[in-house]
């Protein structure tokens, strides 16, 4: 039937529905990969925000490689690798020494096994009566020269001067290096006056050092800047910087007899060799030194051979013999004429 003209014609059209198209997971992969740096972001971010001024400063001089003597790291180089035991099983030396983290049979390195107390339970391992403790004596060998190591770490990390002071186990001793870095200065810029917080490092490692009997060095060093006139010249300088440390170790109560020497060494030896104005070559060494290193510098001295004290394992043994002596049955006085 036709349409009649007044009446209106509709038309409906029908949408088609198309078959929707099947989604892949690669959004999720994404949206992890984000997540992730994210959250890695905000690690660094709170790790900085923690960090305080000298973690930074140390983290800047490690990247750098200020903190070794040969310049900037090498990875291939498993010469100067940083672990205790290289790959050829040999003991590292001149190595940083790592703090000890806990006491007792824990505490990370060898044991000295002079120096820890017996025990039912491996006595050699610290399982005593008492815990591992600094034993006022002489250190020679090689696990006691780390144990001391350790325990002056201990000292350097409760004043918080870890990213000023380094330590290095050596042949001749042990080697405490506190120098400068470019935030914190152990002296004033060009003089002998002595910095509060280097102070209070010295007055801390006093106490300690006053417990051992190795005889100690003390040498200041500079950078290669040099002086404008000739009367006064890196040489007094280093000089009256070693004297004053000295003389705050003595202070600290470091015995006046336990220094055997003190010397200024201006800039002819630098901790820094690749960069002989860097700031790590202003510093104070101080080196406990063995018996062997002390020998040996008595003879280039020209200085007599000092006896050595018997210790007090040998005055215990002498006391010992001397009561187990064989006695007469009967006193004197009961026996016959």
């Amino acid at each position: 039937m036709a349409a009649r003209p007044d009446q209106a014609i509709i038309v409906r059209r029908k949408k088609r529905s198309k078959a929707k198209a099947a989604h892949g997971g690669a959004w999720k992969v994404a949206f992890a990969d984000f997540t992730l740096a994210m959250m890695a972001l905000f690690m660094v971010l709170w790790i900085m925000q923690i960090a305080d001024q000298q973690e930074r400063a140390m983290i800047v001089q490690y990247l750098r490689g200020d903190l070794y003597a040969t310049g900037s790291i090498n990875p291939f180089d498993l010469s100067s690798a940083p672990s205790m035991v290289d790959f050829e099983a040999s003991i590292g030396v001149q190595q940083a020494v790592l703090p000890a983290t806990s006491t007792g049979a824990d505490r990370s390195g060898p044991a000295m096994h002079n120096r820890i107390p017996n025990g039912d339970e491996n006595a050699k391992a610290g399982k005593g009566p008492e815990l591992n403790s600094l034993v006022p004596g002489k250190f020679e060998t090689q696990a006691q020269l780390e144990f001391l190591a350790r325990e002056i770490d201990q000292v350097i990390k409760d004043v918080s001067m870890g990213a000023n002071v380094e330590l290095q186990v050596v042949p001749q001793g042990v080697r405490i290096l506190m120098h400068d870095n470019i935030h914190q200065f152990m002296f004033t810029r060009g003089s002998s006056e002595m910095k509060p917080y280097f102070e209070d490092l010295l007055m801390a490692l006093g106490p300690l050092l006053s417990k051992v009997e190795n005889k100690i060095t003390i040498s200041g060093h500079t950078d290669s800047s040099q002086y404008a006139g000739k009367v006064f010249t890196n040489w007094e300088l280093s000089s009256k910087r070693a004297l004053l440390a000295r003389r705050v170790l003595e202070y600290g109560g470091l015995r006046r007899s336990q220094v055997i020497q003190v010397t200024g060494m201006a800039d002819q030896a630098p901790y820094i060799i690749n960069d002989p104005a860097a700031a790590a070559n202003r510093r104070i060494e101080v080196l406990v030194m063995t018996s062997e290193a002390e020998e040996q510098l008595r003879q280039m001295m020209g200085l007599p051979s000092e006896q050595p004290a018997p210790s007090d394992e040998l005055q215990q043994a002498k006391r010992v013999a001397e009561a187990n002596q064989p006695r007469t049955r009967y006193p004197q006085q009961w026996t016959t004429q």
